[in-house]
């Protein structure tokens, strides 16, 4: 397991793999959630996490639409939103025994997920994101992710995307406040990332599809308490 140096207030660890085809696990249980509106204001006294270091102060439950836009650029290159899905059913969203000990005991009351076709790089890649109760238990859950614990892979129901996850890829696992990242990615063309500077092309990629879908809105949470 490899930890990776990312920006303050985030966790990350990436392994690569081959995914095999996971067996859906029995639900998790969900939480309720409150609709008060956190506050606006950002205080130097919220701590590194600023309004989501737990779900308590960081209430408004995930939207695809806050998450994931229908297109962004990359370098000149558009990458599109190929396939979406959320549900209050995290054990849906994630394979192996040790991150869904993590994600259930964490309280998970959300599971969003998106896949992503960057068509003219020759990328693909699945992130998630989960709505766990503290960031402490964020953390946990990102240390918990392995060679056999990963987000399960959000298929397309037309072009390359249909096949993401027969592949070889990398997976990345991000704890943001108390929000779980899980991202997967991979070659269009299936293969394995053989040499550094492919390893190095995925990993940047899957930074990339971070940085321009889910922590957009989990950074303005973060400093404004709102999405």
């Amino acid at each position: 397991m490899l930890l990776v140096v990312v920006a303050a207030a985030t966790l990350a660890y990436t392994v690569l793999r081959t995914a095999p085809k996971p067996t859906p696990p029995a639900a998790a249980p969900s939480a309720q959630q409150p609709t008060v509106t956190p506050s606006a204001s950002s205080s130097p006294s919220l701590g590194p996490y600023g309004h989501i270091a737990s779900r308590q102060s960081d209430p408004l439950p995930l939207t695809i639409t806050q998450l994931f836009p229908a297109s962004f650029k990359i370098g000149g290159h558009v990458v599109t939103l190929a396939a979406s899905w959320i549900s209050r059913h995290c054990g849906r969203a994630i394979s192996g025994s040790n991150l869904q000990s993590a994600v259930s005991s964490a309280g998970c009351s959300q599971a969003v997920r998106a896949t992503y076709l960057a068509s003219t790089q020759g990328l693909m890649g699945t992130v998630g994101v989960l709505n766990l109760s503290t960031a402490a238990k964020a953390a946990k859950a990102a240390k918990a992710t392995d060679g056999g614990d990963f987000v399960n892979q959000l298929k397309g129901k037309h072009g390359p995307t249909r096949k993401i996850g027969n592949g070889t890829g990398i997976e990345e696992a991000l704890a943001k406040g108390h929000y779980l990242i899980l991202v997967w990615a991979e070659f269009t063309s299936l293969r394995r990332p053989k040499t550094a500077a492919e390893r190095n092309t995925v990993e940047t990629f899957m930074q990339d599809l971070v940085e321009n879908t889910a922590n957009v809105s989990l950074a303005n949470r973060m400093l404004t308490g709102s999405p």
